[in-house]
């Protein structure tokens, strides 16, 4: 059998954590995890902005702070595709931004439990095109006993990927 993908360009802002752009036939994407806290004194800013004389204050004293478990059990089966002549054309792809765990593959692909973890404390997002600043204050606390301890305890059963 004879497998032919045309795709036209492809524009993406952002591809998010634990997240991805697959083109082919066969794509096998299993157990992607992602965990994340984020604090901010302020979000994120579009083009344009300013940003003048203000005050950002994150507390976050806690204890424990964001723990993250992940207690994931992957079983995956063996595959039998058929015989396959696959032809690929593909225009551009243009991504803004990428963030962690993300992907973009092209052609059969086996990607099975990816893991992440991150815990962000910012006083300002982030900026995108032309703003300003000017005279802000920001202060940011972040007194924990234990901060962001990560527990992964990964259980996987993946037997061998065949084509035949």
């Amino acid at each position: 059998m004879k497998v032919k993908l045309e795709i036209g360009p492809i524009q993406v802002e952002s591809i998010e954590s634990a997240s991805g752009i697959f083109i082919s036939q066969m794509n096998i994407v299993k157990g992607w995890h992602s965990q994340e806290k984020n604090n901010y004194g302020f979000g994120d800013f579009g083009d344009q902005n300013v940003i003048e004389n203000c005050i950002s204050i994150v507390s976050d004293d806690d204890f424990i702070d964001a723990p993250m478990n992940d207690n994931s059990i992957i079983i995956e089966k063996k595959l039998k595709p058929q015989n396959t002549n696959t032809d690929i054309s593909l225009g551009d792809i243009q991504v803004e931004t990428m963030d962690t765990n993300s992907s973009i593959t092209i052609g059969d692909s086996l990607q099975t439990g990816w893991r992440s973890q991150s815990k962000i404390n910012s006083g300002i997002g982030d900026f995108i095109g032309d703003n300003l600043t000017k005279n802000n204050r920001i202060f940011l606390y972040d007194n924990d006993i234990i901060d962001s301890p990560v527990k992964n305890v990964q259980t996987a059963s993946v037997e061998k990927h065949k084509t035949e």
